[in-house]
Parts: structure tokens; sequence; C-alpha cells
């Protein structure tokens, strides 16, 4: 019996534009994508070299899902594919119940927070395999790795 891959929590990308205090744009390797998240902390504070476009970046992506909803088909996804990410479909990873929180598989990795109060759900009602899409609350984080 082999053991199961361990799950990524870091994401990998390519540092298109150097990052402002409200935004930093990222393109996903081997993808079209180009992501525009919230950075977690000030441009000052992002691993140097900051200034030097198309450089590999690491780090974690946080996000905030407005209702979840099972999905039956499909792959996983990121809408729009340039810009602010609202619409995303991918599969659980892992569950954090304590936090209310699910590591999702969604083209990178990207821990979502569950809204219990907004949606009614909980991270608890769901399980790693599922496969799910949502929108995401505007704002969604990236903490790059030290």
């Amino acid at each position: 019996m082999t053991e199961a891959a361990p799950v990524r929590e870091l994401a990998s990308f390519i540092l298109e534009e150097p990052p402002t205090e409200t935004s930093v744009t990222l393109g996903v390797h081997g993808t079209d994508y180009l992501i525009s998240l919230t950075p977690s902390v000030a441009p000052a504070d992002f691993p140097e070299p900051v200034s030097k476009r198309n450089r590999r970046i690491r780090g974690t992506v946080e996000g905030r899902a407005l209702k979840m909803h099972r999905a039956d088909a499909g792959g996983r996804f990121i809408e729009p594919v340039h810009g602010q990410p609202r619409i995303v479909q991918g599969t659980v990873s892992r569950v954090d119940s304590a936090n209310d929180r699910l590591l999702m598989d969604i083209v990178v990795p990207m821990w979502i927070t569950v809204e219990t109060a907004v949606t009614g759900q909980s991270a608890s009602e769901f399980k790693p395999g599922d496969l799910l899409n949502f929108y995401l609350e505007s704002g969604t984080r990236f903490v790059p790795e030290a």
C-alpha cells in the first residue's frame, strides 16, 4: 500500500509585477492565469528582490467563501482568468474544523474560510475529495513565504 502524497499548502507563482500596498499580480505556472490578490504585508516586507519581474515566489493563499455548492462535474478553475478571483471550483484536500476552513486544490492550493454566520455552512460539512464551487469574497490574500 502506498502512502498518500502530502497536501501542499504553499502555492508557487510567477511574480508578474512588483507588489503594491493593495495588490500583487501573480501568474500560475503553465497556465494563462494572472490573478490579483491582496498582499498580507507591505511591499518592503516581500522576499527580495521584489523589483524583479517574472521571478518565482511562493506563499499561502487565503480567501473567504460565500455559499458553497457540491459540484458533480468539471475540473478546477478560477474565474476570471485575469484579475481578482470571483468564482472558483476545486477539491477539498484537508478540513480544519477548529478554524472552520478548508484547504482546497483550486488550480493552486488555497485556504478557504467558511463564513458560518453568513452562509449557514461549516467546514465540517465537507470531506477530502469533495468537488466544490463557490464565489469568493473580495480581498483574497497572498501571504508570501518568508
